[in-house]
């Protein structure tokens, strides 16, 4: 949370080593801050053009989604295979208006998806509200126990 970010960042660097070191539990032995701490809040963001001329944005320049499940970098490999796909199709120097447009297109919608799916995600496993807490363990245990949804949520996952 922005409040455990700024308690950290107030830390005298001996405290900010011990709560590194409990945060990973011990696993990368002691670790020790080199350099001037920062942080950078974690934001969805949404290029509304993503191409422009011969100019394409894809990966976290096109779109951050919040890392809740490490998918922003699914996205990005997604976005390049998909152009990479057109792009294999084209004849030329580089790529058709209409090429570009259909990759922009596809991909935002994809994205767009994702984005909506996560910041869903996020809303419902904020807070401790009875209600929340109980359409969370029904969804998880839906989700664990129907092997194809599950699938589903598992291929998705891994940008299939």
């Amino acid at each position: 949370s922005p409040e455990h970010c700024d308690t950290l960042l107030a830390l005298d660097d001996s405290n900010f080593n011990k709560a590194v070191m409990a945060a990973l539990d011990g696993q990368c032995g002691l670790c020790e801050v080199q350099s001037e701490r920062m942080a950078f809040p974690l934001k969805m963001r949404y290029a509304q053009q993503w191409v422009s001329g011969k100019v394409v944005l894809m990966g976290d320049a096109a779109h951050t989604i919040h890392p809740l499940a490490g998918l922003g970098m699914n996205l990005g490999l997604k976005d390049a295979a998909y152009l990479i796909e057109l792009l294999s199709n084209e004849q030329g120097e580089f790529a058709s208006a209409r090429t570009l447009r259909d990759y922009e297109r596809t991909r935002k919608l994809d994205a767009q998806k994702h984005i909506a799916m996560m910041q869903g995600l996020k809303e419902l496993f904020a807070g401790a509200n009875p209600l929340k807490k109980f359409v969370r363990g029904v969804g998880l245990s839906l989700v664990d126990n129907l092997g194809p949804i599950k699938h589903l949520f598992a291929k998705e996952a891994i940008g299939k």
